[in-house]
């Protein structure tokens, strides 16, 4: 059965806005970002106001004769929408303070995927200088930097293996 247009546009809208919120740097604020009255949920994130929101639409859209019920359920919907929008959109404006921290596990996590890629780089480099030397000594001094990478390389992978570990555990 197709849906009506108001339910189309409804979802097109939060398909929309679930977009803008996966741009976001979406970390805990250290206040909650709305109004108890406006959101009930106790996380500060977005994507927990956005799971607030999509609940609250799937009861809207269940079948229920409360029509005074469905009718403050949807204006609820329209302001928790229009909030999430504006937050989306005055996240630039925000001083350094009250923006979103970022985990800082995730920070590191980046950077040694830096290192991992700028290492893989540097062995690769050092593999194709091998196979175009033509003295011994180039040839093994060569292969001893690649020897040193690649023992780099499996530090560097095994500290990003922890580091996901420690993502898992939370």
């Amino acid at each position: 059965m197709p849906q009506p247009p108001a339910q189309q546009r409804l979802h097109a809208v939060l398909d929309l806005l679930r977009q803008q919120i996966a741009q976001q740097p979406d970390g805990a604020c250290r206040q909650p970002r709305f109004d108890t009255q406006l959101f009930r949920t106790s996380g500060t994130r977005l994507a927990d106001y956005l799971r607030e929101l999509e609940g609250n639409i799937s009861q809207l859209s269940a079948a229920d004769n409360d029509v005074a019920r469905r009718q403050w359920l949807a204006e609820k919907v329209v302001d928790q929408i229009a909030a999430l929008q504006r937050e989306c959109q005055s996240q630039q404006l925000r001083v350094q303070r009250e923006r979103p921290r970022i985990d800082p596990r995730q920070h590191k996590l980046d950077e040694y995927q830096g290192y991992e890629q700028r290492l893989l780089t540097m062995i690769a480099q050092r593999e194709q200088h091998l196979a175009r030397a033509e003295t011994l000594s180039i040839q093994q001094q060569l292969m001893r930097e690649v020897d040193q990478l690649q023992e780099r390389l499996a530090r560097c992978r095994a500290a990003i293996y922890k580091l996901g570990l420690q993502f898992t555990a939370r």
